[in-house]
C-alpha cells in the first residue's frame, strides 16, 4: 500500500506544481502518448485485472497480447509520460526530485508485482525475457 500512497502523492504534487502557461508542444505530445498508452492498456487488460494496489486478484489473468506484448507495465508507462509532461511545465529541483521518487517507486512496485506474477504464472519468466518493463528498447 505504501507504493500506492507514494505514487499518488507524487502525481498530485506534480499536478499542483504544474504551470499551465508553460504547456508546450513537448508536454502536449507526452500527454497524448500517455493517454494513448493508458487507454490501449485498459482496452487490452481485462477489467477484472485492474487493481491499483500491487496484489493479484484471485481471478487474475496474465495478459500478454496487445501493448502487453511489448511492455509489461504500460499503465506505469502512461503515468511516467504524463508526469514528465507536467514536469516540463515547471522544471525545478523539487519537481525533479518528485519525479525521481515516482520512478523509483514505480520500479519497486513493478518488482513486487513481478515477484507475485512469477509465483502465480509459470510462463511469466519467459514473458519477461520477451518484453520491456516500461519503455520499448530500454
Amino acid at each position: 500500500m505504501i507504493y500506492v500512497i507514494i505514487q499518488f502523492s507524487a502525481i498530485f504534487a506534480l499536478i499542483i506544481n504544474t504551470n499551465i502557461e508553460n504547456i508546450g508542444i513537448t508536454s502536449w505530445v507526452l500527454m497524448f502518448l500517455s493517454l494513448l498508452v493508458g487507454i490501449t492498456a485498459l482496452v487490452n487488460m481485462k477489467i477484472s485485472n485492474l487493481n491499483i494496489v500491487p496484489n493479484l486478484k484471485d481471478n487474475h489473468i496474465l495478459i500478454t497480447n496487445g501493448i502487453y506484448n511489448y511492455i509489461r507495465h504500460p499503465m506505469y508507462t502512461s503515468v511516467i509520460l504524463l508526469c514528465l509532461a507536467l514536469l516540463l511545465t515547471n522544471l525545478n529541483t523539487i519537481n525533479i526530485l518528485i519525479i525521481l521518487i515516482l520512478i523509483i517507486d514505480l520500479h519497486l512496485k513493478a518488482n513486487f508485482e513481478e515477484k507475485l506474477l512469477t509465483q502465480r504464472f509459470s510462463n511469466y519468466k519467459q514473458y519477461k525475457t520477451q518484453t520491456f518493463r516500461f519503455l520499448p528498447f530500454l
